[in-house]
This record gives C-alpha cells, structure tokens and sequence, in this order.
C-alpha cells in the first residue's frame, strides 16, 4: 500500500459560518500493507506523520521502534476525505469499529496483550542485533590481533626459551608432606561423596562418631596439618626462580607467588615433575606472558595445542609450555591476566615502530596511539617509536607534554626566546627548584622533539606486568630490530633479562634454611 498526500485543510463559509473539513487516516505496516492505527487529523496528513514519528504515542511506539529496527517506517493513507470536522470523532469510532474486525488494530484496548507480545519480541530482537553486532565486532578485533601476533612472531621467533634453568630438587619431607596431603584430600572427597546426599536431605543427622564422619574429620586434619608447610615451601621455591624484586615493585608475589603458592594442589607423578614445574613459573610468568597476551586476543587458545605449535619452534619452550598445559590448563603458568591488555598494546607499539614493513590493522590504531602516548611521557619512547607518533598525530607534543609555555611566557613578557626556558633550567640545575614531573615536560616540551631512549627498560615503573614488558623489549632487541641499550652486547642483555626467572643466591639461601628446618621437623620423634 502506497501512502498518499490529502489535501490540506478545507474551509466553507455557509452564511456567516465557516466550517472546517478533516480526514479519517491509517497507519500501515509497509512489510504486510495492513492498517495497523486508524486517526483523525485536521492538518495534512503528512504533517500528522511527522507528528507521530516524532512523539509517538504509546499505543504505537513500540510498532514504530520494530519498524526502525528493520530501517523501515510507517505509511500513512487516507481512509475518509472532507469528514466535516464535528463528525471527525464518530467517522473514527466507525472506521475503527469496522477495522477491528478484520485486523488487529493497535487503538483497541483489548490488543494489550498483543502489544505486550510485540513489545517482547521488539526487546528480543534488538538483543539479537546487539549480540551479532557484538560478535562481528569481536571477529573483527580478534582477525586483527592475529595479523599483529603472527607479524611479530615471524619478527621475533617467539619467547625466550627456558633450556637453562635448572630445578632444584624437591627434598623428601617435602614430598613425602605433598603425598600425605593428597592422600587425605582423596579420602575427604570419597567420604564427602557418600554422606552428601544425606547431610542434605531435611530432618536428616548423622552421629559424628560414625566411620564416615571420623574419616572426614581424620582427613581434615590431615590437610590443615599439611597446607601451610606446603604452601610456605611453594612461595619459597618460586622466590628462588624470581630474582629479587626489592620492595615488591613489581607485584611479583601476586604475579609469580601466585601461580606457585597452591600448585601442591595439582597432581604430579614424582617430585622431579613437581620440581620442574616449579623452576619454570617465574620463566612463563615473564617470558611466555607476553605471548600468552597476544594468542589470547588473537584467538590463539593458550591452553591448546595450537598455541604450542604456533608460539615457538625450540623444542624446551614447547615441552615447558606442555607440561603447564597438561598439569594446570588455564591456571598456573600460562593464563590470560587483566594486566597482560598493557603487555599486549606495547608489543604492538614495538612492532609497528620496529618491525619493517609492519601493517597496522585500522581497528587497532586507537590502541596504538593510546600505548605510544604513554611510553613517550614517561620516556620509555625509542626515536622510531617517536616518530611513528608524530606521524600519526602531528600535535603529539601537545598531545603528550601539553603547549609550549615556556615560548609563550617569552612572548606575553617581552623577553627574547628562550629566556624563559633559561631560568628554568638554571633553577632545575642548582637545585634550588624541585624537578618534579611538570618542569621537566615543560623544558621537553620546549625542545620540540620527544625525549628518545635506545631501548624501554621501565626500571622506574611499578606494576605486575613490568617484568614481561622488560623481556618482550629485550626480545626485539635481541632479534635486532632496535640498537642494544647504552651500548650493552647482546650476551649482557640476555643475562640481565634472564636474571629475572634464574635462580637467586640469596633467595637459595633462604630456601637452603627452609629445607633444613623441614629435615629437622621431618626426623623429630612424633
């Protein structure tokens, strides 16, 4: 049905009395052609059309939103031309009368429910809309975050590999506490399993002296007798593998602590595999971390065997990542974290700088430049990766360290440029001013050009994902995309880099005491 303009509003003069002519319309639904919403109107139809698509009324919004969602609209025709005007509201009641028993006219009271329906299938299908659009926008971001790992693996070859750390044997009280721990965790679950249909069911009590409930209570016992010993030698071993990270700077108890502390909870076939598995969390909480970053927003499962084949040809990484995979997929070792977001944008903010030829996705470019105006103001830019911000936005600068007003200060007093610039860096020299964060951007501000380093070290940052940051650097490094920092050789990086998941003298100590005290325990009469 095709909408069709009526005429405007007619008047005729009788005598001395001026009578006013309307028109009785429909609403109709352009996908079925039915009228859904009969009115009157003393205006041009076209004008009442405007009127309700701009402020519908309810008994037609909801039709009027359903219509929208398919990019559609209501057409309006007339039903009843030059209704003289004191008989608009009775010719209504009867169009609306005869409409009623043909179609399901939105005027009727009776069609609440109907609306009610419509009303919940509207909901329904802009959910479903929202959630395709959702899932193209996810494929979208996630096809792009794979063109990003794969171009950086290609660059790269993947994490550091972790065929020197050594493991250090796991002494036989400590074993022997890790088997008696599970030994009374599988008797609890057994006697758990049994009782629980009847420690569930109302009215029901069991005696505590029963076998069942003495097991459990034996069992318990156990476990709480030889936790804490077990958790306390966790945390220690994994101390050793981490260097030492003074003052917690960089959340290692959280970040490697924290994959090690309840890994006697996993099932391990000897104490050498539990060894293993140990010296290697530091390693994949730094080196691997990264990677797993990367594979996560690119679709790459960590804990599937495709991330092994694709993350790196050595064969020690791959048998390390294997053995997380097998132990504790998706927990300990290799897993997704909410700070690897950071880890993963850096490595982007590498690779489109350093890589040649590197092609950065256009849904990605927000990331970049969001991670590039970060490392330049807490200078940890390299000169590539400065320029590469500058290209993207030319008032980076501003951007970054805010205007230059140093030059304006020149300009608003008179004085010859670079006067202003001057007295700040006399008073910064003699340290009669403090060189807090807003001097020293105000004087970098003013060279016009952004303080470049050779290599990101973040040395002066804090945060968990620092240390993967560090490693992710030194791999472009040692892959020769960027110059050695101050000079260094390639041996010397990788030494300083690998210190970070190598084990630590004075952590060794420590541990050396920890086991002896557990000996001592071990031998004492019971």
């Amino acid at each position: 049905m095709t909408a069709t303009l009526s005429s405007p509003l007619r008047r005729q003069s009788k005598g001395h009395e001026v009578t006013e002519y309307g028109t009785i319309y429909g609403l109709v639904d352009p996908r079925t052609d039915e009228v859904k919403y009969v009115g009157k109107t003393t205006k041009p139809i076209t004008a009442r059309l405007a009127d309700h698509l701009a402020a519908p009324a309810p008994a037609v919004r909801v039709w009027i939103e359903e219509l929208a969602i398919d990019g559609r609209r209501p057409e309006i025709v007339p039903l009843r031309e030059d209704v003289p005007a004191p008989q608009l509201d009775a010719a209504e009641r009867e169009e609306i009368a005869t409409r009623a028993e043909r179609g399901d006219l939105l005027n009727i009271v009776g069609n609440k429910q109907g609306n009610a329906r419509r009303r919940k299938a509207s909901r329904q299908e802009a959910q479903r809309r929202k959630s395709e659009e959702e899932a193209v926008r996810q494929a979208w971001q996630q096809a792009s975050w794979r063109q990003v790992a794969d171009q950086i693996r290609a660059a790269t070859g993947g994490p550091m590999p972790p065929s020197d750390i050594p493991a250090r044997p796991v002494p036989a009280p400590v074993w022997d506490l890790y088997l008696a721990f599970h030994e009374a965790d599988q008797v609890a679950r057994q006697h758990e399993a049994l009782l629980y249909p009847f420690l569930t069911r109302p009215g029901v009590k069991t005696e505590k002296t029963t076998s069942s409930t003495l097991g459990i209570e034996d069992a318990y016992a156990q476990r709480r007798c030889t936790d804490p010993a077990l958790e306390r030698y966790m945390r220690a071993y994994c101390a050793t593998f981490s260097w030492v990270d003074e003052g917690d700077r960089w959340g290692t108890k959280q970040g490697v602590f924290g994959r090690g502390d309840s890994a006697y909870k996993q099932d391990f076939r000897d104490s050498p595999h539990l060894a293993r598995y140990l010296s290697l969390i530091a390693w994949a909480g730094r080196a691997l971390d990264p990677w797993v970053a990367l594979a996560d927003k690119a679709g790459i499962g960590p804990g599937s065997g495709g991330f092994t084949e694709w993350v790196s040809d050595d064969n020690a990484t791959r048998e390390a990542i294997r053995l997380f995979q097998k132990t504790a997929p998706g927990w300990l070792g290799i897993r997704y974290q909410e700070w690897d977001t950071t880890v993963a944008d850096f490595m982007l903010a590498l690779g489109t700088a350093h890589i040649p030829g590197f092609a950065v996705p256009d849904l990605l470019k927000g990331n970049l430049q969001k991670r590039l105006n970060e490392v330049a103001g807490d200078r940890q830019a390299t000169r590539a990766m400065c320029r590469l911000l500058q290209s993207i936005n030319p008032r980076a600068l501003d951007a970054v360290y805010g205007r230059d007003e140093l030059a304006e200060s020149d300009t608003t007093l008179g004085l010859p440029p670079g006067t202003s610039a001057e007295v700040v860096r006399h008073v910064y020299g003699s340290g009669r001013g403090d060189p807090n964060d807003r001097t020293a951007k105000l004087l970098q501000r003013h060279t016009g050009q952004f303080d470049a380093i050779d290599m990101p070290d973040y040395l002066n940052w804090t945060g968990i994902h620092v240390p993967a940051m560090r490693v992710a650097a030194a791999s472009f490094c040692l892959a020769g995309l960027f110059p050695d920092a101050a000079g260094a050789s390639r041996e010397e990086l990788l030494r300083t880099v690998t210190r970070t998941w190598m084990p630590d003298e004075r952590a060794l100590r420590d541990l050396d005491e920890l086991e002896e005290e557990m000996r001592l325990r071990d031998t004492e009469p019971s």
